[in-house]
């Protein structure tokens, strides 16, 4: 296993499928003072990883003995603070080297099963035709494009769906990509287009923020974008984001729900416009999750 993939895998763990249980933390020694394993700290230095409220924490030392079968003393161990061993409440000797694993809500661990890039622009018509091809994007894009994505959206950069442009297209299919040739179309010329991914859910776990849920339904829609979310919790979410995935408050992917979106990409984040809904319908209720490159992880 790569170290990528490793830290994809250890976003979280759970023995019980019904709980949502973080990795293991070990940030601190106690070779000095004694060892703090402190929620505030944790959560700065892994962000995305620990939710903002958990809602119990399980400690043990790093070999693998439960906390509470040691003879120490603890300053503190619970959810909101985290935990705190100090060696001057041991008496002669040094506490042992622990780490913390926090239990979250359950919709912390909720995964879509899918998500989107941001619209992607490798090409443009100036040669022989616009090729936004899966292989050339991965080259162009590394880190922002699946290798096998679930569908494929083109439209030209001002924004005109690629079906209303007149367009002909050599290709338009996730297996190779997007392809429009300038000597098959009868202005000669193909317009500049840029294309979206969906991608299955692996490809957003990575480095993925908390669910954000800033707007509802209630006016003119749901508005969940990725400038407010930073605007709002600007250490909670990277600045250029790789993918985002929306889902109802209640768990409802939003592919599933039937609602027609304004916005849904990692760029923009994601917008649903009750005056845009089919029968007259207002819009879901919906969160938003982020993927971000894997340094602002590491961070």
């Amino acid at each position: 296993m790569t170290p990528t993939e490793e830290l994809s895998f250890q976003m979280w763990v759970s023995l019980d499928p019904s709980e949502c249980r973080t990795r293991w933390f070990d940030h601190d020694d106690p070779t000095r003072n004694g060892d703090y394993e402190v929620l505030s700290d944790l959560q700065k230095i892994h962000p995305g990883e620990i939710c903002q409220q958990p809602i119990a924490i399980e400690v043990q030392t790093v070999s693998g003995e439960p906390a509470s079968n040691t003879s120490d003393a603890f300053l503190n161990y619970d959810a909101t603070y985290g935990f705190a061993c100090a060696n001057a409440d041991q008496g002669s000797r040094s506490c042992e080297d622990y780490r913390v694993r926090f239990t979250c809500p359950k919709e912390f661990c909720q995964v879509s099963d899918q998500c989107r890039t941001r619209w992607l622009n490798g090409d443009n018509p100036s040669e022989e035709g616009d090729v936004e091809s899966i292989l050339q994007l991965l080259k162009t894009f590394p880190g922002q494009v699946c290798r096998n994505p679930i569908s494929i959206e083109a439209q030209t950069a001002s924004g005109i769906s690629a079906k209303h442009t007149g367009d002909t297209f050599l290709s338009y299919d996730v297996t190779f990509g997007f392809a429009c040739i300038n000597g098959r179309q009868k202005s000669k010329q193909c317009e500049d287009y840029q294309v979206i991914l969906t991608c299955p859910s692996d490809f957003c776990q990575g480095c993925r923020t908390r669910w954000f849920d800033l707007d509802d339904p209630t006016r003119r829609g749901d508005y969940e974008t990725l400038l407010r979310v930073q605007t709002l919790y600007p250490s909670q979410v990277c600045s250029q984001p790789v993918a985002v995935e929306a889902m109802t408050v209640s768990g409802v992917p939003a592919h599933q729900t039937g609602d027609v979106f304004q916005v849904y990409d990692a760029a923009r984040g994601f917008a649903c416009v009750n005056a845009e809904q089919p029968g007259g319908n207002r819009c879901q209720d919906y969160k938003v999750r982020f993927t971000c490159p894997l340094a602002f992880c590491s961070v």
